[in-house]
Parts: C-alpha cells; sequence; structure tokens
C-alpha cells in the first residue's frame, strides 16, 4: 500500500493515518516525523533540515524529497503518507522517484471539510498551562470552564490556534496544497472523505476507501 492522505489543518487527517496505520499494519510516515527522525539520527539531511527549522525557515521541496525519499520510498514497502507532498512540486517529486523504482501511488484519500469547520475546530483547542493537557471547548470540554481537570491549572489558547495564525495556515494550504486535489483527481487518484463527521465515523468510512484501494490494485482496475 503506497497512499497519500491529503487534507486542511484540522481535517483530521493525521489521527486517521495513525488509526489506518495500525489497522494494515503499514507505516505511517508523516513529514514532521520524518524530519525528527532524520535529526535525531545525525544523518547529512537531518542536518540540513535543522539548519531550517532551527532559523524558522520552510524546509524547501527539494530538501523534503529528499529526506522522504531515503527516509520512507527507499527503506519502507507499505507507507500511508502524511504531510507530504505538500505542493505540486513535491508532488511531481514523489511521481518520479516512485517511476524510478518501477512504483506508482495507489491512491489518494483527500479528507473535506469546510473552512468555518476547520476554524471552529482549531479555535476551540485549549492547553492547560501547568501540565500541558489538551482540551477542545466543544469536542472535549473541561468538566469546569477554563480549568484542568487533571491539575486544577489554567486552561489557555493554544499558540498555533489563534484566528491569526489558523488563517495564515488556511491561506498557505489554499495556496500551495489544495490545487493538489485537482492534480490526483486528473490522474483518477482521489477519494474524498467526509471529515465533518465525528472521528470514528470517519475511521470507518477511510477503512472502506482504502479497502475498495487495495482492492482495486490487486484486480488492476
Amino acid at each position: 500500500m503506497k497512499v497519500v492522505f491529503l487534507g486542511p489543518p484540522g481535517a483530521g487527517k493525521g489521527t486517521q493515518a495513525q488509526r489506518m496505520a495500525k489497522r494494515f499494519a503499514v507505516s505511517h510516515a508523516s513529514t514532521g516525523d520524518i524530519f525528527r527522525r532524520a535529526m535525531a539520527q545525525g544523518l547529512r539531511l537531518g542536518l540540513e533540515v535543522a539548519d531550517y527549522l532551527d532559523n524558522g525557515k520552510l524546509v524547501p521541496d527539494e530538501l523534503t524529497s529528499r529526506v522522504v525519499a531515503e527516509m520512507v520510498i527507499e527503506s519502507v514497502e507499505d507507507y500511508i503518507l502524511d504531510g507530504y507532498p505538500r505542493t505540486i512540486q513535491q508532488a511531481r517529486d514523489l511521481e518520479r522517484m516512485l517511476l524510478e523504482r518501477g512504483e506508482a501511488l495507489d491512491g489518494v484519500l483527500f479528507f473535506d471539510i469546510p473552512e468555518d469547520a476547520i476554524i471552529e475546530r482549531l479555535t476551540g483547542r485549549r492547553i492547560c498551562a501547568q501540565c500541558g493537557a489538551n482540551y477542545h471547548i466543544v469536542f472535549m470540554p473541561p468538566a469546569k470552564s477554563g480549568i484542568c481537570d487533571r491539575c486544577g491549572g489554567e486552561l489557555r489558547v493554544r499558540s498555533d490556534s489563534s484566528e491569526q495564525a489558523i488563517g495564515k495556515r488556511l491561506a498557505e494550504y489554499r495556496e500551495k496544497t489544495l490545487p493538489l486535489v485537482e492534480f490526483y483527481d486528473q490522474k483518477n487518484l482521489l477519494r474524498r472523505v467526509d471529515a465533518t463527521a465525528e472521528p470514528d465515523e470517519v475511521t470507518r468510512r477511510t477503512e472502506i476507501l482504502l479497502r475498495d484501494v487495495l482492492m482495486s490494485r490487486q484486480t488492476g482496475t
């Protein structure tokens, strides 16, 4: 299985990638985890990545693709890519890397959710200032508003969940990542998952689509 999970921030694709990786016994390859592993192992590519991240810069497409190639494409047989590709250039890099190995993607699952639902999900996130426990004012509220159930600490808005931060993330997603939907749709690889449902229901739908992807691969349709 070689599958990409695609979607906007807050769509829940990371959660679903973790669940499906366990269910299908494949690797879950998220870009953040790949970068951290490359840096922890002291790889040359990891040192290059660290130089960008330590200076608050985005890792260039070319370097990101090289890291994914070494840490995933050339090392793992079956995987779910989560967070890669993020741009058309990265998608072309992935296509080229797989073609050179005589391989191809089996499918791309797009976790579809409207922006107003994303904003509700992300702006509602809270974190305990003392112990770091996470909450959500709608989906996972504390027993007492603004107070951590675990330690009694004050709950605060997460730094990455302010409306300004979310606005920047969504703008970047629309500019760089959303075009991948049409890119993969034209290649007949795209399958849509309604990500507005509860996580367990999204899991059920995702599993059905992945099994269909595997069946299509086996039958060559």
